[in-house]
């Protein structure tokens, strides 16, 4: 594989290292602090797998802006909030536990915790638009010759790629104790409701008793109970 098809992976795997470990200096924390708990420098380990997870995923999906079909507009603006929200809660948690204000009670228990989910999220996030292959976009969209794909990890759950993202926004400030984290996941999660709710009617106009009867068979986000 070339050099500079792991170039944009390499460069977000670092930044994604730099806003954690400097979210965490900004709260008063060391390094030697920082690893003093293993879920913290485990979830950085995860994080960087999940970049340089993307290369091998590119070569499976299609166009992500979706250039064909149909799609909506209006959620368009929610993938930035959902990329500011993120880095917020990127930042308030190492930040919140370095500074030690706004921790959640549970100890090391609560972060492996954590940790499991965040690596689980990474995993969602990476297996879901690799098995959509060429229908995976970033946009609420149904594309020229779409397939309804009802197998993989969708047969466990409609919306597997925004399960992961949701699972991987608790996880995050889970490993980190941090409640003004939580409180950004909240809200990160709730860009989620909107865009799965757009979606979910596209796809049912769309597919009419096939989405129906697919639907009445899953969840959404969480196998067999929403």
């Amino acid at each position: 594989m070339r050099i500079r098809t792991w170039a944009m992976p390499l460069a977000l795997a670092g930044a994604s290292g730099a806003l954690l470990l400097g979210a965490w200096a900004l709260g008063g924390g060391g390094l030697a602090a920082f690893a003093a708990e293993p879920a913290r420098p485990l979830l950085l380990a995860v994080t960087m797998a999940m970049f340089l997870a993307g290369p091998l995923a590119a070569r499976r999906i299609g166009d992500i802006n979706a250039k064909g079909g149909k799609h909506l507009k209006r959620q368009d603006g929610m993938i930035f909030l959902s990329m500011g929200l993120s880095l917020a809660l990127g930042v308030a948690s190492p930040l919140s536990d370095a500074a030690g204000v706004g921790t959640l009670p549970g100890g090391a228990a609560l972060r492996w915790c954590g940790l499991g989910l965040y690596a689980l999220g990474g995993m969602l996030m990476i297996w879901a638009p690799m098995y959509l292959g060429r229908y995976f976009s970033t946009r609420v969209t149904i594309q020229e010759n779409h397939r309804l794909v009802t197998d993989g990890p969708f047969a466990l759950m409609r919306h597997p790629r925004y399960a992961g993202c949701l699972y991987w926004g608790l996880g995050l400030p889970l490993v980190f104790l941090s409640l003004p984290g939580l409180a950004a996941a909240v809200l990160y999660g709730l860009t989620f409701v909107w865009r799965i709710r757009d979606e979910e009617r596209l796809l049912a106009a769309h597919f009419g008793p096939q989405w129906a009867a697919y639907a009445a068979r899953t969840r959404r986000v969480v196998p067999f109970v929403f």
